[in-house]
């Protein structure tokens, strides 16, 4: 956005700023629908059924089992949240999915170009804010929890982005080792997969005890 509309006109939103409340919105929206449950279940895997969540090869026996089905939760949730409505100020209510095609076709594939006129500073300071979110106290929890408590107050007034590695939040997630041969895994899959892409308590909880047993029995020394 900077290269194309040019730097310090506030094209593009750099650092962190109470104008990220509707993507942390979304957040909560994801964690309470999806993440929640799985955060749960892995718990009690640990706590009853012999997790070890510093051991790398559960990790990627979690990963065998259920991320396929997560990732399919993932789905539904991104899809049913592009077809619900949003109340739309001086128009009627429409959902994502909706704004995208229409727009597209009133608008052209690419939109009509934005206006040139430059936003002061006052106006930058306040562009985006969800005023309504910032008064969600649900909202507000999961924001005191996700981020750090000195952060502090930010202006993206003047700034010129990207921002420094160091300040941002990153999580490096190495893919989990192949813990078994090709031949082990068939046989593991034929051993659960009549419990696989089910997200019921009590078949997430049949297919870790059979998987775990399964496992332990080929290779004893890694699981």
């Amino acid at each position: 956005m900077e290269v194309n509309r040019g730097l310090r006109r506030g094209s593009y939103i750099w650092g962190r700023s109470v104008h990220n409340v509707r993507i942390e919105r979304l957040w909560v929206d994801v964690t309470v629908q999806v993440g929640a449950t799985w955060a749960e279940r892995f718990t009690l895997f640990e706590l009853r059924y012999g997790l070890d969540i510093n051991n790398v090869h559960h990790i990627w026996l979690l990963h065998f089992l259920f991320l396929s089905t997560i990732n399919s939760q993932l789905a539904f949730f991104a899809q049913s949240w592009n077809q619900h409505r949003i109340q739309i100020r001086r128009g009627p209510n429409r959902s994502p999915a909706d704004m995208f095609v229409f727009d597209m076709l009133i608008n052209g594939v690419r939109g009509n170009q934005l206006p040139d006129d430059n936003l002061s500073e006052e106006e930058l300071e306040v562009y985006g804010i969800d005023w309504e979110g910032l008064r969600d106290e649900n909202l507000l929890e999961s924001q005191r929890a996700n981020n750090p408590v000195a952060e502090g107050a930010t202006s993206w007034v003047g700034r010129v982005g990207p921002p420094a590695l160091a300040d941002l939040s990153s999580v490096v997630v190495e893919p989990p080792p192949g813990s078994l041969e090709d031949e082990e895994i068939s046989g593991l899959y034929n051993a659960v997969q009549h419990l696989l892409g089910s997200a019921e308590d009590e078949d997430c909880v049949a297919a870790w005890i059979l998987a775990l047993s399964h496992v332990r029995v080929l290779r004893p020394d890694i699981f």
